[in-house]
């Protein structure tokens, strides 16, 4: 089973009930347009589970919660919208302890704490093996402002903010058992971090015309808006890469770390679309455009430093 097939086979399979105007399964996150005359609401849940997500071996329980709250709050932000109201499910198996969950919490509303969120409910359950966590957050946007990731526009601009790969480096240096908690992209990867006031910054200065938050790889989240908006997107190797990415300018293999920044993950920058012209700076650079898709089955092209298309067997990551 592949996340994405089941994904869309579940999408085709709700739809033939839905009689709403709701934007429900196949964006970051569901937009109720049902419930205001003034504001949308929106709605995201994300899954972490032991061994898959997170390994206890080098994360602590402020990393898990920290974490936890930051891949559902990049949803929201990414919209252009507000985050509220969250909801937290755990699954807790017998050798995790109460001092575990408590360290669990602080680090969730330290995360919660920029954005005012309030933690409004959940559930606790035992578990037999692995510690489970399932998190809900509710966030609101004026009437029809959400940004989703299906109008990129053929001749749009295709812009990065954030960082990308170091969440992936930073976890190549954990697993290796090698590492110091300090460095840059260690961090990366335990307390990720968004980029919010920027992302405002720009929805507010620019028309932005589509945004994804790159959680499953750059190449993949391209693709995203590419099949969700029926373009073509092309990505370039000759890119400001070390704007967003701080190993890359001092490498001496570029190469593994481009690959990191294509198809790592878990970097929650915002891959978005715009036919405004934007200057490369720190954490924000050009990377592409948006191209007609001349009905191609292949949705991203990477443009290498010689101008050679080349092709990646994986987009990013997916759960099978």
């Amino acid at each position: 089973m592949e996340e994405f097939n089941i994904i869309d086979k579940i999408k085709r399979l709700t739809s033939m009930n839905d009689r709403s105007n709701n934007l429900n399964i196949g964006d970051d996150c569901a937009v109720l347009k049902n419930m205001s005359n003034e504001r949308d609401i929106l709605i995201t849940t994300d899954a972490l589970v032991e061994n898959i997500h997170f390994d206890l071996k080098y994360c602590t329980f402020y990393d898990i919660g920290y974490k936890s709250a930051q891949v559902n709050i990049s949803d929201i932000i990414c919209k252009g919208g507000a985050p509220k109201s969250m909801f937290i499910s755990l699954s807790i198996p017998s050798r995790i302890r109460e001092e575990n969950i408590m360290m669990f919490y602080k680090g969730l509303l330290d995360a919660s704490s920029h954005y005012n969120i309030e933690v409004s409910g959940g559930d606790l359950t035992s578990s037999k093996d692995s510690f489970f966590i399932s998190i809900t957050l509710v966030g609101i946007i004026n009437k029809n402002k959400a940004v989703l990731r299906s109008n990129a526009q053929v001749g749009d601009n295709l812009y990065v903010l954030g960082t990308l790969g170091e969440s992936d480096l930073g976890l190549k240096k954990l697993m290796s058992g090698k590492f110091d908690i300090n460095d840059k992209v260690v961090q990366s990867h335990l307390r990720p971090k968004l980029f919010v006031k920027e992302w405002q910054n720009i929805l507010n200065k620019y028309s932005v015309s589509s945004a994804i938050d790159v959680s499953d790889g750059l190449l993949q989240e391209a693709n995203h808006i590419a099949t969700a908006s029926n373009v073509q997107i092309e990505i370039w190797e000759n890119s400001n890469w070390a704007l967003v990415n701080s190993e890359y300018a001092t490498s001496n293999n570029k190469k593994d770390i481009l690959k990191s920044i294509l198809t790592g993950g878990e970097d929650y920058a915002i891959l978005f679309t715009s036919s405004k012209k934007i200057d490369d700076d720190n954490n924000i650079i050009r990377i592409g455009k948006v191209l007609n898709s001349y009905n191609s089955s292949n949705r991203v092209l990477f443009i290498d430093s010689n101008g050679n298309k080349v092709n990646f067997n994986v987009l990013g990551y997916q759960h099978r």
